[in-house]
């Protein structure tokens, strides 16, 4: 190894360094800085989503039958996944592409068959796919099991205004990443009205300290993302979980009664201007 983690050439911080600040690096922040997060507009959103929830529910644990969304599922919780649910009932795209696919999958399929009556087209781009999709899935229109390097870009030059760009990525920005390659390649090629979601996103926040500490991710999208953001008015913010959830609870558990006490959630959606 060239550089050790903690170096301050390499990307990996040094934990005990960290823990030395960590009343700083911690600290919940005012605001995301260059970005406007339009809270108002979130805050109006939540009730624009709540005649969609009113009857939606997934069992807490693992059901019998697989290839079923649950709460406890410990990928997707459940703020992002009844979030999901409502927005394509509200927003009512043509086509979602999907990169990087799991529990995520069941509940567009889910949406798909319930709403769409499976004329929703999804395609998901998964390289290590689950056994469920590989046996394919109602209201799943069809798998590419290969990296989103390698998929072709009109794949997502097809999305039109409304339609919906999912990411849960590796979160890692690096050489040769599929999270450069989606900011770099695949997002300005997007069109304008396209929404893009990515997962495990605590902006204004820093990274949770145990994922941190404890689990040594060393995971660097976020700070991508912030730093695409920041006085870009090519884009906006459309829904924030973590920020809402940390500093407008009341408001997120009226809509989202299971939350937190089932988990929480990491979503980031976006739409471009």
């Amino acid at each position: 190894m060239g550089f050790p983690p903690g170096h301050f050439y390499s990307s990996i911080p040094d934990p005990v360094d960290l823990l030395k600040r960590e009343d700083r690096v911690w600290a919940l922040r005012e605001s995301l800085s260059g970005v406007d997060t339009q809270v108002p507009a979130q805050l109006a959103l939540l009730k624009r989503l709540r005649p969609h929830l009113v009857t939606l529910h997934y069992p807490v644990e693992a059901p019998a039958e697989p290839g079923r969304y649950y709460y406890m599922n410990g990928m997707f919780p459940v703020l992002d996944a009844e979030f999901l649910y409502g927005a394509l009932c509200l927003f009512r795209p043509k086509r979602i592409v999907e990169v990087g696919s799991g529990f995520s999958s069941l509940v567009m399929a889910d949406a798909n068959v319930d709403v769409f009556g499976g004329a929703l087209d999804i395609t998901c781009i998964e390289p290590y796919p689950r056994d469920f999709l590989r046996a394919g899935v109602e209201g799943i229109t069809r798998l590419l099991p290969s990296r989103v390097e390698e998929t072709d870009l009109a794949v997502f030059a097809q999305l039109e205004a409304g339609d919906l760009l999912f990411i849960d990525s590796s979160h890692v920005s690096k050489a040769g990443s599929d999270v450069n390659h989606l900011f770099f390649e695949v997002l300005p090629r997007l069109k304008s009205g396209v929404y893009v979601h990515l997962h495990d996103i605590f902006l204004p926040d820093e990274y949770p300290k145990p994922w941190v500490i404890d689990e040594e991710r060393s995971w660097t999208e976020q700070y991508l993302l912030h730093a695409f953001l920041m006085f870009n008015t090519d884009w906006r913010v459309v829904w924030m979980a973590h920020y809402m959830l940390s500093r407008h609870r009341e408001a997120v558990c009226s809509v989202f009664p299971r939350c937190p006490g089932l988990g929480a959630g990491g979503s980031f959606w976006m739409q471009r201007c």
